[in-house]
């Protein structure tokens, strides 16, 4: 091999490490979540709790939640929070919405995701896996005797995503709430890490590729947009039209996906991401609590 052409070779391997190493860089930072203590307690708000740990279906991580029961504890919805948040997310006011939905006969679970708050992990995957979390939690809902046809999911964020993902799989799963839902990971990763740094388009590959190897995150396994369409059970699509963190346009674009003349959607003027509820509790737990009491039966 001639010196240009050994040249070229040597420039060709080097960029190819330049491109591995700063996806993995990237895959990194996506994976990492800086764990919060949970705050706040049931006790507070004066609610009954059962303090649970159960398996995530997939690989048997340990999570941690509380478990709110209704009177009739005969329906439950869990509540699914986004990727930096906890069981009793402050932006949210998650455990304020449980208690809401308690006092409209729904049990409620509230749990902590992998890597967040008390439960295993020691990284997110930005969705792939946080299924199994979900499925978990399901198990453990329906080890207690409430049947999966009575089982709702309210999910913010990443959670509505996961959301999405898991009613895709499980049909008997009877409504899904979808607040300050997105369309597709992978465009997110485009969107944060590739435009602006003027980078080809196939990088998100990449980095797709190392988030799998290495950090055990397929990203490419969080696209509600490629299954939204499959979801035969209604769906009630919730955001914020201010919302600057995911664009109120993706979820009408989801909602537009789905097709399905039993879901709702709700675009809510004046209002950031995940921010209905606070802004609104008792319009938005009428909505919510009517939407699950149609459709849970």
């Amino acid at each position: 091999m001639t010196p240009i052409l050994l040249g070229l070779a040597g420039l060709v391997l080097l960029v190819l490490l330049v491109i591995l190493a700063y996806a993995t860089w990237v895959a990194h930072k996506l994976t990492m979540v800086e764990r919060v203590s949970v705050g706040g307690h049931p006790s507070m708000l004066g609610l009954s709790w059962e303090d649970v740990t159960f398996p995530s279906r997939g690989d048997e991580v340990q999570l941690s939640g509380w478990y709110l029961p209704a009177t009739a504890d005969d329906r439950c919805v869990i509540l699914l929070q986004g990727t930096g948040h906890h069981r009793n997310s402050p932006q949210i006011r998650a455990l304020r919405l449980g208690k809401d939905l308690v006092d409209r006969g729904f049990s409620v679970l509230l749990f902590d995701f992998r890597a967040r708050g008390e439960s295993e992990g020691q990284r997110s995957s930005e969705g792939d896996r946080e299924q199994w979390d979900v499925f978990g939690a399901i198990d453990y809902v329906t080890g207690r005797g409430i049947p999966m046809e009575r089982i709702g999911l309210l999910g913010f964020s990443l959670g509505a995503g996961v959301a999405l993902l898991v009613a895709a799989q499980e049909p008997r799963i009877p409504a899904v709430v979808s607040d300050g839902g997105f369309l597709d990971y992978m465009i997110d990763l485009q969107n944060w890490y590739v435009g602006p740094f003027h980078l080809p388009s196939w990088f998100a590959i990449f980095v797709a590729f190392t988030g799998r190897v290495f950090f055990k995150a397929d990203f490419s396994r969080v696209r509600p947009a490629q299954v939204v369409e499959e979801v035969d059970q209604p769906i009630f699509f919730i955001h914020g039209e201010d919302d600057q963190v995911i664009s109120a346009d993706e979820t009408i674009e989801l909602h537009a996906i789905s097709d399905n003349p039993e879901d709702r959607i709700w675009i809510v003027p004046n209002t950031e991401h995940v921010n209905v509820y606070r802004r609104m509790p008792d319009t938005y737990v009428s909505q919510v609590s009517q939407f699950f009491q149609r459709h849970i039966v």
